[in-house]
């Protein structure tokens, strides 16, 4: 089946398993960032929590990496292919782009708040991902820009405006909106290029690994660098659930790692968009001290219309020329 088209090939519409199962990973990538901050709460670091979080999932993906025949085989094949220049070395540092997320989250959101940062990465990560699939970033064809795609993309951006919107303000520095812009895109460019790692060696776990060595250096040189200019103020948790969400976020990268080939950039994007609303809602609905406010989940709920329409499941056509 195919979605509809402007002139030219159709464009194949995502296998709705595929969507299901990043919606999933969404939600789970929800879980993830509660429990991070919790652990950020504890040390008084974020730059720390996110280098402990990553370097859990690096250690995870190591064990199950080492322990497969055909999955050490690929790693190594990897390595060798990026040292002797037979893979692009560009491909291989879309890890850098979750690492830059952390990063630009500890230096705005304290300035933004929560809930623009979210909307600017959102918007940031939406363009990103209709660019990149226009261009054909990513192991599959060139995606045409549909009408579906475009107007879920606009309805994705402002349904999590509207869900965020107790969290929307006026008095920040619009400048600052910048750098979580750039963040979202880097987070599309980090989706295309795992699949093109994933394509080339026949792995989804090893180009996990990849995101997840690469972010933990880069989150390792921050948090060291933290660290040297303010002391740690807290102290490392004895809750072991604390420390879960690098194993957690894993899973999330590696399932999109494998299915952006199915998907594409742009409704990968919006199924784990909608998945990360849908399950912030659900553990703030969990929490008796958060009161949700009903735009929130009428917002939450349009995300997953978006999601829909982006993959085609809703068509929308154009009018046709006379």
């Amino acid at each position: 089946m195919a979605d509809e088209h402007h002139g030219g090939a159709a464009t194949p519409r995502a296998p709705w398993w595929a969507i299901a199962i990043i919606m999933a990973g969404g939600v789970l990538a929800a879980l993830q960032s509660r429990i991070n901050a919790d652990l950020a709460g504890q040390l008084e670091s974020p730059y720390l929590a996110a280098f402990v979080s990553f370097g859990i999932g690096c250690l995870g993906l190591c064990v199950i990496v080492l322990s497969l025949p055909a999955e050490r085989r690929a790693a190594r094949d990897y390595a060798r292919d990026i040292a002797t220049g037979r893979f692009d070395w560009r491909y291989a540092i879309g890890g850098l782009g979750g690492a830059f997320l952390v990063f630009t989250q500890s230096l705005t959101v304290g300035v933004l708040g929560v809930a623009l940062f979210i909307v600017s990465v959102v918007a940031g990560q939406t363009l990103a991902g209709a660019a990149l699939d226009r261009v054909g970033f990513g192991p599959g064809e060139p995606r045409r820009l549909s009408t579906s795609r475009l107007v879920g993309s606009a309805l994705m951006v402002a349904s999590v405006a509207l869900a965020l919107a107790s969290g929307l303000t006026n008095a920040v520095p619009w400048l600052s909106l910048v750098l979580p812009f750039i963040a979202g895109v880097g987070v599309g460019l980090q989706t295309g290029a795992n699949g093109i790692v994933t394509a080339h060696t026949g792995s989804f776990l090893v180009s996990a690994l990849g995101n997840f060595t690469l972010g933990s250096l880069a989150l390792g040189i921050a948090a060291a660098v933290s660290l040297a200019l303010t002391p740690l103020g807290g102290a490392f948790p004895t809750n072991p659930v604390l420390y879960l969400g690098g194993l957690i976020g894993l899973t999330y990268i590696a399932a999109s790692a494998a299915l952006v080939r199915y998907t594409g950039v742009l409704v990968l994007s919006g199924a784990a968009i909608a998945g990360q609303i849908i399950g912030s809602v659900m553990l703030d609905a969990l929490d008796p001290s958060v009161h949700l406010s009903p735009l929130t989940v009428i917002g939450a709920a349009l995300t997953l219309l978006a999601a829909v329409i982006i993959a085609g499941y809703i068509p929308l056509r154009s009018p046709r020329p006379e």
